[in-house]
């Protein structure tokens, strides 16, 4: 009997202990420059002008020189003219290849048995779009053409009448021209700083530590986790990480001693085992060491607990040995200079903004009275409030991340980034609002959502008590229930094919809506959820 108690109390033993090994992601900070893929090694050659041409009624309300002044490649030297590198970007207008108004038919009966049927029109606009962007240089050095023909249909809003849907046809039309040229602005920006820019990364990663702090190591690897992030929250993208090494000495030869002490092939061993080599690897990866990082990655494959992430680490740090050997360099962490002539409508002066603090600006550009800015609140989740300017394009389309120029304590500027999961809310000077919610993008898959839900920029149209109401830049409507964690997308299969009782599982617990609904009086549209939503927070 007593070996049998013995028994029974060591596996209890080992499930317990197996239990209490679960990890918890805890955020360390990271600043670096992303190095370019086809750098421009000789310093002198940084610099770039435009070539533009397109037909002026193409920039419909925007400036005339809008893509100049929206296209930054960052720690380059922006020319009003001969630059080395010279972007010659050649556009048409786009050409409207049908015009439609669709039609839905929707048959009801009343109690009574009496049939009524209801047309409801929406216009439709199918266009093609020409145009490219040659990037050349005087050497033959550098020859790229970037393409922006395709062709694309939009939709307006549905209506009930027929004549108004017609009209939205002709309102569709500058849809179109803002939508073309933010596509060519962000392919350019995307691709030039890919290329040849060096944009400043800054943001938040995370080690693996044990969650249970019942855990007898737990105390021990949180306690290494605090001396690595207060060592990587000093982290500076102009200012060398050379002695880094030597502050992490500690942490990193904790995270070392952790194999010898948790050796069997358990999975709670190997679980322990993987949060050391982990967090090895993302150590080395931020003090600029790749080859370092890869040793702990391989380990982390071999160590056979979530190896994917070793895989990923691997890709990652074979990408940075390249991007050193091609820009010559063998760190992350230097200085950038960003220098913009600034297009004016009438006589253009030479004026410079500049990304890098210890640039001290000379010219007489303020960006606080740059039209083409807007004033930008960001609240965070830490509560703490940013103010800072953003170009007007920008609020077009808000994704997964805000880039801000802001002002520090000396007055000099600089970019921040902020993804969403960093922010609660975006207010802009003109009164428009953005919040973060977490949802799957629909429209881009036809309605399928592939990905998982996350955090995103949506901007704010009715936030309520029991629901709120949000817009996504590509035109999804966005509703969240007060008691889900999640917003869903009016776009999704769900929405579009069972509307009905979508708004039905809303209204639960509101008979007087409920009927309203049964009677089908709200739609899938921007319009009619918005009224349903003010319906929903009158409900007693």
């Amino acid at each position: 009997m007593k070996k049998v108690f013995l028994a029974l109390f060591l596996l209890a033993s080992c499930s317990f202990f197996a239990q209490s090994t679960d990890l918890d992601p805890f955020e360390i900070n990271y600043s670096y420059v992303q190095l370019p893929t086809k750098p421009i090694l000789d310093k002198k050659n940084r610099n770039y002008s435009f070539l533009i041409s397109f037909d002026r009624s193409l920039l419909y309300n925007k400036s005339k020189y809008f893509i100049e002044n929206q296209v930054t490649i960052s720690g380059l030297e922006k020319r009003e003219k001969n630059g080395y590198m010279s972007v010659e970007v050649m556009l048409q207008n786009p050409v409207v290849t049908k015009k439609e108004v669709t039609t839905r038919t929707v048959t009801n009966k009343d109690r009574n048995g009496v049939q009524s049927t209801r047309y409801y029109y929406t216009p439709v606009v199918s266009y093609s779009q020409q145009g490219n962007a040659k990037v050349v240089s005087g050497d033959g050095k550098i020859n790229k053409i970037i393409s922006f023909n395709g062709s694309n249909t939009i939709k307006g809003t549905e209506t009930e009448n027929y004549n108004q849907a017609q009209n939205g046809q002709y309102s569709l039309q500058s849809t179109i021209i803002n939508n073309y040229l933010n596509e060519v602005v962000n392919r350019l920006n995307n691709e030039l700083n890919n290329e040849f820019g060096y944009p400043i990364k800054e943001g938040k990663d995370q080690f693996w530590i044990l969650a249970n702090k019942k855990h007898p190591e737990q105390a021990a690897e949180y306690n290494a986790y605090l001396q690595a992030k207060a060592v990587f929250d000093k982290m500076n993208f102009a200012e060398p990480v050379d002695g880094f090494e030597k502050e992490l000495e500690e942490p990193i030869n904790y995270f070392k001693s952790l194999s010898n002490k948790y050796t069997t092939d358990s999975k709670a061993d190997r679980k322990i085992r993987y949060s050391a080599y982990y967090n090895l690897a993302k150590i080395y990866n931020y003090l600029d060491q790749p080859a370092k990082s890869n040793e702990w990655a391989n380990i982390l494959v071999t160590n056979d607990y979530d190896p994917g992430d070793g895989k990923t680490m691997i890709k990652e740090n074979d990408n940075n040995i390249a991007l050193f050997n091609v820009n010559q360099l063998k760190t992350r962490h230097f200085p950038v200079d960003t220098k913009n002539f600034i297009f004016e409508e009438n006589v253009p002066q030479q004026q410079v903004y500049n990304s890098n603090p210890s640039y001290s600006q000379s010219a007489p550009y303020s960006i606080e009275t740059d039209p083409n800015y807007t004033l930008a609140y960001i609240l965070t989740i830490k509560k703490d409030t940013i103010t800072g300017y953003m170009p007007k394009s920008r609020g077009l389309n808000l994704s997964d991340a805000v880039m801000v120029t802001v002002k520090d304590f000396q007055g000099k500027f600089s970019e921040r980034s902020f993804k969403a999961n960093e922010v609660n809310k975006l207010i802009l000077s003109n009164g428009e609002e953005f919040a973060t919610v977490a949802f799957k993008v629909s429209t881009e898959n036809g309605g399928v959502t592939l990905s998982g839900a996350s955090k995103k920029f949506v901007k704010e149209m009715y936030a309520g008590k029991k629901m709120s109401v949000y817009q996504y830049f590509n035109g999804e409507i966005i509703v969240k229930a007060a008691n889900e964690s999640e917003g869903k997308s009016n776009a999704s299969a769900s929405w579009m094919l069972g509307p009905k009782k979508r708004f039905e599982e809303l209204a639960a617990g509101c008979p007087e809506l409920l009927a309203r609904v049964d009677k089908k009086e709200f739609k899938n549209n921007l319009e009619s959820i918005l009224s349903f939503a003010q319906a929903l927070d009158e409900c007693k």
